[in-house]
This record gives structure tokens, C-alpha cells and sequence, in this order.
């Protein structure tokens, strides 16, 4: 009987449940039956013998307990063994790119080629995982591997193919050229061994600068990157996309990628990266929404997606390099150990001289840190603050106003002031409406400049995208929608804070039909907001704020940077594309209501020094 997981909720510890399970014999089947390096590899990590971020421990537990589930006949998908023993005798004839000979390979890097080249559809035999993502700290062999599977994919998996087009994906020209002379070395290295030599031959394969063909079969593998114009004339059997969360890489060119695979058989794409400094980036979304479903074993949701993230577990976790083997695998191979870890130190050290240690961080610990001086928010106590649920109905709330000009949102963010126990707490919502008109009145446009996905906000309740046919905000439409949502709700707006900067038409109306709430305006220099502003982060900080898992609400506060002058700070954006309408709107708000909770913490305590009376 197969026991499901939801490790989001409390009291649910991975590790402590792991322990439990394999104490009861939970796992011994699977332990006899399968032996192979990535069920091995697992279950290292989940005992604890291997040293594992959670991510890895979440994916770990997703693989042992599917193979139970592999045996019940509602569940699609079986392991293969004789896949995982291909793919894994196909790498030792690779040559690794320095020493342009084979090498063995870690137990780790064999957990990623059997993962997701064992997992198969029981239906057809078909790869389970149409995107695997892989994401692990730089200098960490993320280029051997890719040789491997292309040309596992393009010569094993494929070779009884026609006209099957396989792609190697770079940011940039200059870094898939890069990386192309390693794939035409190890494809040169092949075609000396005597199997391969002759499907070579037979094939008439060969390749140049920027393809690998049959002229036979028309069998390719091209070399492109994220500007090239014909992506999406392809229908890519199987796919890598290399340094994945560079920003060339936006939602549109993975896109062209993966919509024409759709009525592909057996498709495959392959992303693989370390962490970056933008999480405006698709594969930042991707990492929060794919670690959210490993979390909730019980949910199916994405189960033909394969994530491998290796990452430090706390920023903390710097000054510790005993811990670095959780982003830095490689840390593990005794020939490469001393040397590896001295040059990290090294780096940790420089970086930290210079004031830029959270490029270390970003890049050789493989977490995802904004690593401007100037951000105003961590990621990390934005990503913190996310809860499941908030029930607003019949509360107290500050509402902050912000307008929209040119090609700004319009957002209001209501803010909920509440304890827990005596602690401070703010629950933080905001609903914007998005114009169209400076992006050609086109949704694709303007997600495209300002790097949010609203149609997916929309559905999610988070906004209104434009409908007329100007692109334009309706006013009359943003008043009665906040008459609607104060009077569904059953809210009781205790002020509302706005920008008197050309607001006065649609406040006036606002007010005229809410005589009982303040109407309070808040100029937009640093002087008024200021103790808002700092109060805010603070909180972020304190673990004090709360709010949904809002993709708008996130990307404004993700992008918000501090501007000071000898009056205070205020945020700012570096870019016109740069949303913090709704981040400007919050500050408006807790410039309110961050003086209530100090006056009911001041009235509780009062009460709990009157004597009782008889």
C-alpha cells in the first residue's frame, strides 16, 4: 500500500518520516529489487550517508516512493532497467572534455541519466519526463553530461528516426560555439570505436560548425541559441537548453521550444543551469513551482517533469564549506576535493573582500539571490512571507491607491492587520489592472516587457487585463470594481492612502461613495515615505508579512530598489519595464497601518495588568 505526503504541512518532517517508513520495512522491496545508481543514490541521501539539500531530498523520496507506486496499475509509469544500463554504459564511452578521455562517472551523475531516461510510460514505453531540469552550482560538470544525452538521444535512442530534429540551445553564439566543440569532440572520440564507426558510416554522418547530419536519414542536431529566428519551424525530438536561467531565455523562446514538441512521440528537452541573479526568468518560476509539487507527494500535477536542484539550504551555509557538496557535488570526487574547495574558498573570500559575496552566493552555492546592493527586498523573506490562505471576509484593512501612468499598473494593496498570539502580523493583497496600450495592445507584448505572467494572474484572481479596444485602464471599471470587493468581502476600510498626483477624479468618486472611510493622501518624496518604506522591509524581514503565492505582488517587490537622499529612502525601479506599482501602493498602505497593532499591543498589555475583581 502506497502512502501518500504533503510535506508543506506542519509537523511533516521529510527526514523524520523517511525514518520512519524505512524503520517499518516500507521500502525493502524496492531496496531488493531495484539497485541501480539513481535508486541507489536515493536512498543515500534519504539515510543520510549522502549529504543533500532538500530539494534533492524532496526528489529523492519522489523516486522511491513512485517505484512503490509502480506497481499498482493505476499508476502510468514504470522503471526501466535496461534503459538506466544503456544510457549508463553509453557515458563511459564519453570522453570528458578536459581530458578528452572517459572517465567514471559520479553516482550523482548517473542518478540524472537513469532518472530520466529509466522512467517510462506504460502505455507505449515512452520517456515519462518531457522536461527535466537539472540545476547545479558552476564548474560542476553540466557540459559532459549534455554531450552524453545529445548524443545518447541522437545515436541510441534515435537512430531508427527519420527527419528527426534534435537541438543543442544556447544564450548566446558565443557560448553554443563554445560548447559545440565539446559535442563535435566527443562525437569525434565516438566514431573511432568499432560499434560506432560503423552506424557512422552506414548513416553517413557528419558534422561541421553548426550541425550534425545523416544524410541518410536527415537525422540533425543543429546548434542554436536563444535569437534564432527559425525556432519554432522545428519540432524538436529532443532538446537542451544550456544556462537556462540566463535572460535570453524568456517565457516566448522557451515557447517556440516546447510548443512545437506537442505531436512529437518520445520528446525529450533538457534544462540545465545554475542559479541566477533575475528571478524574472522563467526558470526561477519553474524551480518555485516544481519544488512546491515535490513537496505535495499526493499531488500528480507534474508528474512528467523531472527536477534535480542541488543547492545550499540557507545563505548561512557560506561560512560552512563542509556543507558545500550540496550545490557542489563534484565536492565528493576525492581527485577533484582539495582543489575544488580551495578555489571556493578562495572566491568566497575575494568576494567577500570586494563586498559582492552575494555573487559567490548566486553562482557557486547555486542560489537564487538578486545581487544588486541596492534591492530592496532579500528573495528570500519574499519567498517566506507566502501562505496558503488568508480569510479577509469581516476584517479591519488599510487600502493604498496607486494610479496608472503611461504603461504602468493600476493597483490597489490591501493590507490586513491581525495578531497571532501577541505577535505582529500583516497580510499583504493587492489587486492591479494591467493597460495594454504602450505594449500594442497585446497580453504577449506586455508580459513580454515586464517579465510577469498576467493571463496566468488573471485566472488566478490577482488582476484585470485591459478589454477595450484603446488598451486603456477604465476608471469607472477600477472604482466599482473596489465598491464590489469592500461590500462582497464585507470589509471595513479604516483609511485609504493614494498619491494625489492626477488621482483627484477617481478618489473624489471613491470618497463621494465612501463617506465613512478617510481619505488620506501621501506626496511621494522621501520624507512621507521613508519610516513606511523601512517599517515594511523590517517586517520582511521579521518574518512578520504574509501574502499568497501572487505573481505580480512577488515580481513588484522582487524589483523594487532603494533611493536615498539625506531625507530618507523611498524604492525606485531600474527600468520603465520594471513593475513596483503595487509595491508603491503596500508602502501608501502601512504608512497606516503599522499604528494600529502598536496601539492594540499597548491596550492587551493594559488589560493583563488589571487585577481580577470578585
Amino acid at each position: 500500500m502506497v502512502q501518500e505526503f504533503d510535506f508543506t504541512q506542519r509537523n511533516t518532517n521529510l527526514d523524520k518520516i523517511f525514518q520512519q517508513l524505512d524503520g517499518k520495512g516500507y521500502f525493502d522491496e524496492i531496496k531488493s529489487k531495484y539497485r541501480d545508481p539513481a535508486t541507489v543514490y536515493c536512498y543515500r541521501v534519504l539515510t543520510g550517508q549522502q549529504l543533500a539539500c532538500k530539494t534533492i531530498k524532496l526528489a529523492a523520496f519522489r523516486h522511491l516512493n513512485d517505484l512503490k507506486r509502480s506497481t499498482e496499475g493505476n499508476f502510468p509509469y514504470y522503471y526501466d532497467l535496461d534503459k538506466c544500463r544503456n544510457i549508463c554504459n553509453f557515458a563511459r564511452m564519453c570522453p570528458d572534455v578536459s581530458q578528452n578521455k572517459p572517465i567514471p562517472l559520479m553516482i550523482w551523475q548517473q542518478a540524472i541519466l537513469c532518472l530520466s531516461q529509466g522512467w517510462r510510460t506504460k502505455e507505449d514505453k515512452q520517456k515519462r519526463f518531457e522536461r527535466c531540469m537539472v540545476s547545479v552550482a558552476r564548474t560542476n560538470g553540466k557540459s559532459y553530461l549534455l554531450n552524453i544525452l545529445i548524443l545518447y538521444a541522437y545515436l541510441v535512442e534515435d537512430s531508427d528516426q527519420f527527419n528527426a530534429d534534435l537541438c543543442y540551445l544556447a544564450p548566446v553564439d558565443k557560448q553554443s560555439k563554445k560548447s559545440w566543440r565539446y559535442i563535435k569532440q566527443t562525437f569525434n572520440s565516438l566514431q573511432e570505436m568499432p560499434g560506432f564507426r560503423k552506424l557512422i558510416k552506414d548513416q553517413n554522418i557528419a558534422i561541421n560548425d553548426d550541425v550534425l547530419k545523416s544524410t541518410k536519414t536527415q537525422n540533425q542536431i543543429l546548434r542554436m541559441t536563444a535569437g534564432s529566428a527559425q525556432l519554432d519551424a522545428f519540432h524538436f525530438l529532443f532538446a537542451t537548453v544550456d544556462e537556462y536561467g540566463d535572460e535570453n531565455f524568456n517565457s516566448d523562446v522557451i515557447s517556440k521550444v516546447t510548443s512545437g514538441q506537442v505531436q512529437t512521440s518520445n520528446r525529450q528537452t533538457f534544462f540545465i543551469s545554475t542559479a541566477y541573479s533575475n528571478p524574472k526568468v522563467p526558470m526561477y518560476s519553474d524551480v518555485r513551482r516544481l519544488t512546491k509539487a515535490m513537496e505535495k507527494d499526493s499531488n500528480r500535477t507534474e508528474d512528467s517533469t523531472l527536477a534535480l536542484i542541488w543547492q545550499q539550504d540557507d545563505q548561512d551555509e557560506v561560512d560552512d564549506p563542509e556543507t558545500w557538496v550540496k550545490s557542489n557535488p563534484l565536492l565528493d570526487l576525492p581527485a577533484k576535493h582539495d582543489t575544488l574547495l580551495k578555489g571556493l574558498i578562495s572566491e568566497r573570500d575575494s568576494k567577500l573582500e570586494d563586498g559582492t559575496l552575494n555573487d559567490f552566493i548566486n553562482r557557486n552555492l547555486n542560489m537564487w539571490l538578486q545581487t544588486a546592493k541596492d534591492k530592496y527586498l532579500k528573495l528570500e523573506d519574499i519567498q517566506k512571507s507566502v501562505v496558503s490562505d488568508f480569510e479577509i471576509d469581516n476584517q479591519d484593512c488599510y487600502v493604498g491607491f496607486d494610479l496608472s501612468h503611461a504603461s504602468d499598473d493600476t493597483a490597489y494593496s490591501f493590507v490586513f492587520p491581525h495578531l497571532n498570539g501577541e505577535q505582529k502580523k500583516y497580510f499583504i493583497l493587492q489587486h492591479s489592472f494591467v493597460p495594454l496600450a504602450r505594449a500594442d495592445n497585446s497580453i504577449i507584448v506586455k508580459e513580454k516587457q515586464d517579465g510577469i505572467n498576467y493571463s496566468n494572474a488573471e485566472k488566478l484572481g490577482f488582476c484585470d487585463i485591459s478589454q477595450n479596444s484603446y488598451g486603456l485602464i477604465d476608471e469607472d471599471f477600477v472604482g466599482r470594481w473596489f465598491l464590489d470587493f469592500v461590500n462582497d468581502h464585507h470589509l471595513r476600510v479604516k483609511a485609504f492612502i493614494y498619491d494625489p498626483y492626477q488621482a483627484s477624479v477617481i478618489t473624489d468618486w471613491l470618497d463621494n461613495n465612501m463617506p465613512e472611510v478617510p481619505f488620506i493622501t501621501l506626496k511621494q518624496g522621501t520624507v512621507s515615505l521613508s519610516s513606511p518604506t523601512v517599517f515594511l522591509r523590517n517586517q520582511f524581514i521579521a518574518g512578520n508579512i504574509e501574502m499568497l503565492a501572487d505573481p505580480i505582488l512577488q515580481t513588484c517587490l522582487a524589483n523594487a530598489v532603494t533611493m536615498a537622499n539625506p531625507y530618507g529612502i523611498k524604492i525606485d525601479r531600474t527600468a520603465l519595464t520594471s513593475k513596483i506599482d503595487c509595491a508603491d501602493a503596500t508602502i501608501d498602505a502601512m504608512s497606516q497601518a503599522f499604528f494600529i497593532l502598536k496601539i492594540l499591543i499597548m491596550v492587551l498589555k493594559k488589560i493583563k495588568r488589571i487585577p481580577l475583581t470578585g
